[in-house]
């Protein structure tokens, strides 16, 4: 057996039993027919190629629409971003074999390997790990941006993960992914203002496990909504039917709301930006943290 059999052979033993063929699913992607198909598997017999590296070299399917078909195939959730423009800024699945994407990889590695100390304080209300606050000092250190990475990353290891924006001040999230305010769901804002309504996170179509329950109608009283007992209780909900809860917050610069946010949750990942982010500010929320027995997951600094 040669070492491209023996690879071959390994891809065939990673394919999830009942899988449909690479060449079944390139023909929904790209529309190939029967002659195509011919055409694809001869070269590959002729040069000992793989079926997609073949249907490559005979120009039949462009490499997005390879990676979109391997993609289904190993049931690994990406997207193709000239389809979703919108999701660009989403590097684990726009560019799944991107840098970037393989360091929120890596992000999301650590955090499942962590076992956090217990902190004093009340008993949790959700297992540890669970539900997570992505916080910051300052505005533009790009919390939006690494929850909603970090979400799809859970996601795409097949776990129900719902992502929230807590941002009640200015909320992005519902823009990243492209999502109109839907007034028969309704956001976060009136979940909180009124306790009858129900938590009902829109599902993002192109990552099967990932929801999102954005803002809705920024309130004028965010704080003061945050810090009711509704909030914290539908975290409670949350975790009981999502496998993973992300949570976006406001700057801590903007006041008490990520502390507040990161309380409820009872855990947070402390964000930086390098050459911004100034020790003294992230000592100040670090140790504001602490004084609400929030487990700390640990600070990630980002580049420029």
């Amino acid at each position: 057996m040669s070492p491209r059999d023996g690879h071959e052979q390994l891809l065939q033993v990673a394919v999830p039993p009942g899988e449909r063929p690479l060449g079944e699913l390139l023909r929904d992607v790209c529309a190939l027919g029967d002659a195509d198909i011919a055409r694809i598997v001869a070269l590959q017999a002729e040069r000992e190629l793989r079926f997609g590296e073949a249907a490559l070299q005979l120009g039949l399917v462009q490499p997005a629409q390879l990676q979109q078909a391997l993609a289904r195939q190993f049931g690994y959730a990406c997207i193709d971003p000239a389809e979703h423009p919108h999701l660009a800024e989403l590097s684990v699945a726009a560019d799944p074999q991107g840098p970037a994407a393989e360091l929120w990889r890596d992000l999301r590695a650590q955090l499942m390997l962590r076992v956090p100390a217990p902190m004093p304080g009340p008993a949790r209300a959700h297992p540890p790990g669970r539900v997570l606050a992505i916080v910051s000092p300052r505005r533009g250190d790009g919390r939006s941006h690494a929850a909603a990475n970090l979400a799809a990353a859970f996601s795409q290891l097949g776990e129900r993960t719902v992502l929230v924006d807590a941002d009640l001040r200015a909320p992005r999230l519902h823009r990243l992914f492209g999502l109109a305010e839907r007034p028969e769901r309704p956001g976060l804002s009136v979940l909180l203002a009124d306790p009858a309504r129900q938590p009902e996170p829109q599902r993002i179509d192109v990552l099967p496990c990932l929801a999102l329950l954005p803002v809705g109608a920024p309130p004028p009283n965010p704080l003061e909504l945050l810090e009711r007992g509704r909030f914290a209780a539908l975290l409670q909900d949350l975790a009981t039917r999502f496998d993973r809860v992300i949570v976006d917050t406001p700057a801590s610069a903007d006041g008490a709301d990520a502390r507040v946010i990161a309380a409820a949750c009872g855990e947070a990942l402390v964000l930086a930006r390098r050459h911004h982010a100034r020790a003294a500010e992230l000592g100040v929320l670090v140790e504001s943290l602490r004084r609400e027995s929030v487990d700390l997951a640990g600070v990630v600094m980002r580049g420029d």
